[in-house]
């Protein structure tokens, strides 16, 4: 009979080392490239409501 072994993986603490596995070496450069997206995304979401944010209060100006 063959038992299926779950291995549990816990987060390292930093930046992994040399001692790391390929895996997670990876797997940490994945999330900081997906922070670093959010804060693209957080950033064009700002200027764009910030740009919105002028139209509206140049045509209330404007019609005021």
């Amino acid at each position: 009979m063959s038992s299926s072994v779950q291995i549990r993986r816990t987060p390292s603490p930093g930046q992994p080392n040399g001692a790391d596995a390929l895996a997670v070496r990876r797997r940490y450069l994945r999330q900081r490239r997906r922070i670093s997206d959010r804060g693209w995304i957080a950033l064009w979401v700002t200027v764009g409501a910030v740009v919105g944010w002028l139209f509206i209060v140049g045509f209330a100006g404007l019609g005021h």
